[in-house]
């Protein structure tokens, strides 16, 4: 793989992933646990979210092209659900007990944690483009997967370090943080279904 490749793969799937964009949904979905919760939800949600892309990496266009799904479709119904979870943000952002204990409390780390804010529709769709079987042999391929996970080491690392804004936000600060997250999330949301609509409106020109 030369460095320009390597370069853009790397900037590409750092902005999809996006480890500081998780930070707010982080904090206020881990509200009222221990560090030690935290840290295992961060742990957690950052092996899922690699698990997830590196299979993409593989066998995404594979699977997608049998289920015969485009990538327009799949664009689409991502888009949607980032934006119930920016709504719920925007609308619910206040002090609200502890979650669940036990296996539920945990379940926050797949979603919506590990997907989709980490591995959401933008970093699924990337992830497979920037590998297409037809263009990139299995050892760039291969890189591409070694970059992804480095990233999400990264994020992992960014999650643990939240847990310092927690102290210097408290409740309020988080709260008001996520609300404005939420619409920004929103915002994003809405591009990504917009992006999708777009050569599904143009084919019917």
């Amino acid at each position: 793989m030369d460095k320009s490749k390597l370069l853009q793969d790397a900037t590409t799937l750092f902005l999809v992933i996006n480890p500081f964009g998780a930070i707010p949904h982080y904090l206020l979905l881990t509200r009222g646990m221990t560090r030690g919760e935290r840290l295992r939800i961060a742990a957690r949600a950052c092996v899922v979210a690699t698990v997830i892309l590196v299979a993409f990496i593989f066998i995404g266009e594979i699977v997608l092209e049998e289920l015969k799904v485009g990538l327009t479709a799949f664009r689409i119904a991502g888009g949607l659900l980032l934006l119930v979870i920016a709504f719920r943000m925007v609308l619910e952002a206040r002090a609200a007990p502890p979650p669940p204990e036990g296996e539920e409390r945990m379940g926050v780390a797949v979603f919506p944690l590990a997907t989709p804010l980490l591995a959401g529709p933008g970093s699924i769709i990337a992830a497979v483009l920037l590998t297409e079987n037809a263009v990139y042999s299995i050892g760039e391929q291969a890189v591409t997967a070694l970059i992804v996970v480095a990233i999400l080491v990264f994020a992992f690392a960014v999650l643990a370090a939240a847990d310092f804004l927690q102290r210097v936000l408290g409740t309020t600060g988080t709260s008001v943080m996520s609300r404005v997250f939420g619409l920004l999330l929103a915002a994003l949301a809405m591009q990504t279904i917009l992006d999708g609509l777009r050569p599904y409106i143009q084919s019917l020109r």
